[in-house]
């Protein structure tokens, strides 16, 4: 649980607002271990929407009993060369030998990247107008076990994002399209369900995990736009050759209802969805990606990855085409860089239907 903090994007957003950028402080990510106390590191990114940043986060681990997976509380920020940023604080707490958790989060951040517009046509065409974004997130979530692995219970967001256009001799259409929803606030409720057998968080070899968010926006809440959004992911882990290889698969997808924020459709290529796109090019009211990563040791705390998938957005399901399908694949090599903890530092080169893209990260894509 490091990448505890870099999970901010999970615990304060249901989607994230930034396009590439994982924070720590959801405990659930990749660093819970069996250690307590302090932690501090260094976090080096680069993603084609955001470029290559630099920052920091520190998390303090503690056990509310030992039969319980540790708790963390934790900060970090992070800082890229296109001038975006983003600072996140946040605290997840597991108690009850790890029959209950509840997670607390809050993330502000300055964006500048490229909008492209919505829908696949938008995306595939190569226009785009630069826009700054800014604003804040806030969640809190409640999950307690029902049955064996599997985890329920609600979940709280509100975000508030002010939109601006950095420049405005782009298209005319694109521009309006980008100050549609230049200053707007949701607050939803809704619910979350997990379930995970991996035998272990950072760096699994074998087992299953799963979420699904289901989140409702109303006025009562103080939403000023009222909708529904539903998202959920699968990671399926299997051990190759005596645990020396890893096949790694995941599974996405999303739905948005009618009324939502262009900024709060469903973004391809965020949160490893898929390597290979510049997050957020394409998006609409539904989208959906699979892939597959092979995952193999090669010489004490080096490794290599392969990796390979397909995806798509639409404005329904049902409106997915064929000949709109967005592929990706690329290679990676990874270095073993927090031994008792089980993290890495990886570099990925992908390519996909716009060209390559590179990427640095701390901590496995999934």
């Amino acid at each position: 649980m490091l990448i505890a903090l870099m999970a901010i994007s999970r615990v304060a957003m249901a989607q994230d607002p930034t396009p590439g950028i994982d924070l720590p402080t959801d405990a659930r990510s990749p660093m819970v271990a069996q250690h307590g106390g302090f932690i501090g590191v260094p976090v080096v990114r680069s993603t084609p929407q955001l470029g290559f940043g630099v920052g920091a986060v520190g998390a303090f681990l503690f056990g509310i009993d030992s039969a319980s997976p540790k708790s963390v509380v934790g900060v970090g920020g992070v800082y890229s060369d296109t001038q975006s940023w983003l600072f996140a604080v946040g605290s997840r707490v597991f108690w009850n030998a790890g029959a209950r958790d509840g997670a607390i989060g809050a993330a502000f951040f300055g964006l500048r990247y490229d909008f492209f517009g919505v829908g696949f046509d938008e995306g595939n065409a190569g226009q785009s107008v630069p826009i700054s974004q800014s604003g804040d997130a806030q969640m809190i979530e409640l999950l307690g076990r029902l049955i064996g692995r599997f985890y329920a219970g609600p979940r709280y967001l509100h975000r508030g994002v002010t939109t601006s256009l950095r420049e405005t001799d782009g298209s005319p259409e694109l521009n309006q399209l980008a100050q549609q929803n230049n200053d707007y606030n949701i607050s939803a409720l809704g619910v979350e369900t997990s379930y995970d057998t991996r035998n272990e968080q950072n760096s699994p070899t074998n087992g299953t995990l799963a979420e699904v968010q289901a989140m409702f926006a109303r006025g009562w809440l103080g939403t000023d736009d009222q909708f529904n959004w539903y998202r959920g992911w699968i990671n399926q882990y299997v051990a190759l050759s005596g645990h020396d290889a890893v096949l790694a698969l995941r599974l996405t997808g999303c739905s948005v209802g009618a009324g939502a924020p262009v900024w709060e459709l469903c973004l391809y290529g965020v949160q490893s969805d898929l390597r290979g796109y510049a997050g957020g090019r394409y998006r609409d009211k539904a989208m959906f990606s699979t892939q597959a990563e092979f995952r193999l040791p090669v010489y004490d705390r080096f490794g290599v990855v392969a990796f390979g998938g397909l995806g798509a957005v639409a404005p329904s399901f049902s409106a997915v085409a064929m000949d709109q399908l967005l592929p990706a694949g690329g290679v990676g090599v990874r270095y073993l860089v927090f031994e008792a903890y089980r993290v890495k530092i990886g570099a990925d080169v992908a390519w996909g239907r716009n060209g390559a893209a590179f990427y640095l990260r701390l901590g496995e894509a999934y």
